[in-house]
């Protein structure tokens, strides 16, 4: 059952509820009104024919006999007939009748009346059928005497017009009920057309056609921003697949440029008998080579790690300075024989929380990344210092710099600013596989931090990284 039906299903049922609710209600209420009208009509002529009655008898019996036959011969003058339609009759206190007229022809004389001190309503039938609404009402003139006065009233009329409200609720309401399902129908259909349209677009898109987009002109509703966040959702897995295909093929091309070299090295080693000297330059080649690829394969798998989320922080308190301090006498040597100035800025102490592994990785690889570039007569220089609850540690080197263009890439896997440069600097074991800033970026946001570069061609670089003194929690393992 497809959820067009399913909408339309519900809806009818809830509108079958609402209807018969209604209905019940309006019937219920109707006829409770127009009883009540008529109750009240017939309370107001009792009310009218006993404020007119008066009672006519003759002077004190002086015995009983003589008592019971004035009694029955008591006089009743009426000052109010009621209106036409009412049908009446006035009774003693014995329940005889006083005044009987004729109209309640068929309409037995309750004994109880007799007794009650109440007035009361009640539903009969006349001799030829009719249904009759009685009041009964007992009555007191004092210093006259006492009855019971009786006055009814047809209510076939209410009976009629509770027909036709029946029979209007049963043809109207069938036909509200065919009428509402199709409307919902039709609108369930409009409304749910659109996720047809996304539907039948979203199966001709396949892993090798990601460029396609639905481009569905909606109303800015709950199925238009459905359709726009599925676009957008294409364009992401677009994008993801693209950088996939780059890390794939640079991957390939990173490990093919080193391993080309390495079998030429061994094949120029076999080609002839040689020295040993010439062997022992060959294997040393090939040492070199094969380092390259260690670093390289251990890259890869340190980024894999970190998309995986299996590279958990392992956090403890240190003094950053001192971390500072050990790479910078590390890299001293390589820096004076290339004539580099390398100098370090930071307060003898800067303690905070984070992972000191990661955090010698991180600053080992844009130190590496400063002192690579930088010509003789360079000079790169390292600050560090605490900013609004923060260790803000810039590298600043005064090499070639690095155009506008690239800044926004720089810390994407594989991107070098020249390439034709960085691989002539890779064949020479000066230049990486391009991974470097990547892992370092990687590495600041583990932290919950976050790292900055400002350049200018002819002037050099900064890059300033900016770590919390303690990392949230949260901030183990970046996407």
């Amino acid at each position: 059952m497809n959820i067009r039906l399913r909408l339309t299903l519900w809806y009818t049922i809830i509108l079958v509820l609402i209807l018969v609710v209604f209905g019940a209600a309006v019937y219920i209420g109707l006829s409770r009104s127009l009883t009540v009208t008529l109750d009240n009509h017939l309370q107001r002529e009792a009310g009218q024919l006993i404020g007119g009655m008066h009672f006519e008898t003759e002077d004190e019996p002086e015995d009983e006999e003589e008592h019971e036959r004035e009694v029955q011969n008591i006089e009743l003058s009426l000052g109010y007939r009621p209106e036409e339609g009412v049908l009446w009759r006035v009774l003693d206190d014995q329940g005889r009748p006083l005044i009987d007229p004729g109209y309640l022809e068929g309409v037995a004389i309750d004994p109880s009346l007799v007794t009650s001190d109440y007035a009361r309503f009640e539903y009969t039938t006349l001799a030829d059928g009719n249904p009759l609404r009685l009041y009964s009402v007992p009555f007191v003139i004092e210093g006259q005497g006492a009855g019971i006065v009786q006055v009814g009233e047809s209510y076939a009329h209410i009976q009629e017009v509770e027909l036709r409200l029946v029979w209007l609720l049963g043809l109207g309401i069938p036909f509200t009920l065919v009428a509402a399902s199709a409307g919902g129908w039709f609108l369930a259909s409009r409304a749910l057309n659109p996720i047809d349209r996304i539907t039948r677009a979203a199966q001709q898109i396949s892993a090798d056609d990601l460029h396609q987009r639905l481009d569905l002109k909606l109303p800015n509703d709950e199925v238009g921003r459905l359709a726009v966040t599925f676009d957008q959702m294409l364009a992401r897995l677009e994008d993801a697949f693209e950088r996939q295909k780059r890390f794939i093929a640079d991957a390939s091309h990173e490990l093919r440029t080193p391993l080309t070299i390495l079998k030429g090295d061994v094949e120029v080693a076999l080609h002839r008998p040689r020295a040993a000297a010439e062997y022992r330059e060959t294997l040393e080649m090939v040492n070199q080579t094969a380092d390259r690829l260690t670093s390289l394969v251990e890259e890869l798998f340190l980024l894999a790690r970190a998309d995986n989320q299996q590279y958990p922080l392992q956090l403890e308190s240190f003094n950053l300075s001192e971390l500072l301090k050990q790479q910078v006498a590390a890299l001293l040597p390589w820096a004076a024989s290339r004539n580099i100035n390398l100098s370090l800025d930071a307060p003898d102490t800067l303690l905070m929380v984070a992972d000191p592994a990661k955090l010698t990785r991180l600053f080992l690889n844009l130190l590496d990344n400063a002192l690579k570039y930088s010509n003789s007569g360079d000079t790169v220089k390292v600050t560090a210092a605490i900013h609004n609850s923060q260790a803000r540690i810039a590298i600043t080197d005064t090499g070639p710099g690095i155009a506008p263009e690239h800044l926004p890439h720089l810390f994407e896997r594989f991107y070098r600013v020249d390439k034709a440069r960085s691989r002539q600097a890779a064949a020479n074991d000066k230049g990486g596989a391009g991974l470097g800033l990547a892992i370092a970026d990687w590495l600041v946001k583990a932290h919950g931090g976050c790292i900055e570069v400002a350049s200018q061609l002819g002037q050099g670089s900064t890059f300033t990284v900016w770590l919390p003194l303690k990392p949230p929690v949260a901030s183990k393992n970046p996407g």
